[in-house]
């Protein structure tokens, strides 16, 4: 069961569906067609530390709800995907995808420190640079009409180091604050 507190009303522009239509739509209006987000305590409410021992179901319910609806709107917008983390278990990262997006889970890059890929290119190496650059080259390969590019990226973390290292290398990024995660729909919205 999640910690985290999910806020509910009956408004309609308050629902999570709409506040994510609204964050993805300024996505859209930005030209924004790549979104990296990170896995630990981003997209789940927990941090793993690599070596989550648990069950797949177990894991599956600590998903942040704000995560699985801003990706289904982001993925029928056609933004392109990939979860970027230093977590070597990319398998199970995997399962997880395929449970809640069992539709398109396969389209969703995942990049972690399993030694299943390489960044060669000459561009930042540092925070989770490497990471977005190699899962663009393998959408790129996979959509080769798409322009993905630093302007057209953003970056959703926890760690503040990543962030500070991406937006220093010119791609948009915004921290996630695990405590107060509901204010990333209205930080999304903001975006310059």
């Amino acid at each position: 069961m999640s910690t985290e507190a999910h806020p509910k009303s009956s408004s309609g522009s308050d629902k999570l569906e709409d506040r994510c239509k609204k964050a993805v739509a300024r996505l859209v209006e930005l030209k924004i067609n790549f979104l990296a987000i990170d896995f630990d305590q981003t997209i789940i409410d927990i941090h793993t530390g690599g070596v989550w021992k648990g069950t797949l179901p177990e894991l599956a319910e600590r998903v942040r709800p704000m995560f699985k609806a801003l990706i289904q709107e982001a993925h029928s917008n056609d933004i392109k995907l990939a979860v970027v983390t230093f977590s070597p278990q990319v398998g199970f990262i995997r399962e997880f995808l395929h449970v809640h997006f069992p539709d398109f889970s396969d389209t969703i890059i995942i990049r972690g420190r399993d030694r299943s890929w390489s960044y060669e290119g000459a561009g930042c190496r540092q925070g989770k640079q490497s990471h977005m650059a190699s899962a663009a080259e393998e959408l790129l390969t996979r959509h080769p009409d798409a322009e993905i590019t630093k302007a057209t990226t953003l970056l959703i973390d926890d760690d503040a180091n990543n962030i500070r290292v991406a937006l220093g290398d010119g791609v948009r990024a915004i921290w996630l604050n695990p405590n107060k995660s509901n204010n990333l729909m209205r930080d999304v919205r903001n975006l310059v």
